[in-house]
């Protein structure tokens, strides 16, 4: 199964390592063109260099914005062995000090997909060295170094697809455990959200109703008392409103009934009637995510809200949810303190909380944040995706 549709965010991360090797090679290139033996200084060949300039960092663009990831990958596997062709037609052939990262782009292939893109990079990469062979100028190779430079890349593509099979198994096993740890965790809320609420709740319903009928019953008698049976059912609703919350914090009924979006609705509206925050809730028109994936992205803006009221000491907070093509997004942004993101602060794990359930369902969670300038969060999920 090739990797871009088995876990989008392992293809993001192949990519941006890639990304930076690409520019590493951008380095080496030159290096390699000035103590070259023989020498190789045509003009053309600084052409191709500088035309690959931009070639490389439009590339590394595109990954940094999140655009077109797995088609930026696929065009990226053609591109890079038609660039190192260039190079070696122009210093070489297969002789070429530039050969070597033939190689290098079908372990990059093996790296981002399956075994069967891998193999059609190799099917690339021979038919590139097939025409070096019989065309570039100068080059004194013979039929057994083509044979051997193929044989490389088909024991290269076998090395880099093994390796990355077990990689993208032991990935799957992990995503696989966390989803199981993460459905554990939200079927304990629901029991417990039921427990206090059948049990605790009705015993503070049946508490305060005493309370109301002994309070009109001391109602002529004894006004003192009947004021204090008044307190005393108050103290009872409140505490039964509170018990109602915390059950709705566990596992809000509107969240299984009628689904994340209204769930969201209901959330913002209470957040907005607590005065603590101005809050502002858009919503777009993308089609209901997966119920696990409506729970996931509901739990994350309740931790992102919650790290807002404790550290981020801000007045505002814009919400917004919405669909785009194959995938939703969700952003929380705050006008608060802000902080750096790639600071290790001790105690605070809000922010692997919400990346690993985020990660359980195949998305990806962005952050951006200095001090001084608020924070935004963003989560994409693909529509379709949810927990198995």
């Amino acid at each position: 199964m090739p990797l871009a549709e088995d876990d989008p965010g392992q293809l993001r991360k192949a990519e941006a390592v890639i990304v930076w090797l690409r520019w590493l090679a951008m380095a080496a290139w030159p290096v390699i063109l000035v103590f070259a033996e023989p020498p190789v200084t045509p003009p053309l060949v600084w052409t191709i260099y500088a035309l690959a300039l931009p070639y490389v960092a439009l590339v590394h663009w595109l990954n940094r914005t999140g655009r077109a990831v797995r088609a930026t990958a696929l065009a990226t596997t053609v591109a890079d062995p038609t660039l190192t062709a260039a190079m070696c037609a122009v210093t070489g052939g297969l002789g070429s000090p530039f050969y070597p990262f033939f190689y290098l782009t079908t372990l990059a292939t093996s790296m981002r997909f399956g075994m069967a893109e891998t193999l059609a990079t190799v099917v690339v990469n021979a038919a590139f060295a097939l025409l070096l062979f019989a065309a570039a100028p100068g080059s004194t190779a013979t039929p057994f170094d083509l044979g051997l430079r193929v044989f490389y890349l088909f024991f290269v593509a076998l090395e880099g697809g093994l390796l990355s099979r077990e990689a993208r198994a032991h990935s799957r096993r992990r995503r696989r455990l966390l989803q199981r740890l993460l459905h554990a965790e939200e079927e304990e809320r629901r029991r417990l959200a039921g427990e206090i609420h059948d049990r605790v709740g009705h015993r503070l319903f049946e508490f305060f109703r005493a309370l109301d009928r002994g309070r009109a019953a001391l109602a002529e008698r004894d006004a003192a008392g009947a004021a204090t049976l008044a307190t005393l059912a108050g103290d009872a609703r409140a505490c039964a409103d509170e018990v109602r919350a915390v059950t709705n914090e566990l596992r809000p009924v509107v969240l299984d009934d009628f689904g994340f979006v209204e769930a969201l609705r209901e959330y913002a509206a209470a957040l907005q009637a607590h005065g603590e925050l101005e809050v502002t809730l858009s919503i777009g028109t993308p089609p209901a995510p997966a119920p696990e994936v409506g729970v996931m992205l509901y739990r994350v803006v309740q931790e992102a809200v919650l790290n807002v009221r404790k550290h981020a000491r801000a007045r505002r907070v814009d919400i917004a949810f919405e669909g785009a093509g194959r995938a939703h997004t969700l952003s929380i942004r705050d006008d608060g303190a802000g902080f750096d993101p790639a600071e290790t602060r001790r105690g605070h794990f809000g922010l692997l909380y919400m990346r690993e359930r985020v990660e359980g369902c195949g998305g990806r969670l962005d952050v951006e944040s200095r001090p001084g300038s608020g924070t935004a969060i963003r989560v994409t999920v693909p529509a379709g995706a949810s927990r198995r």
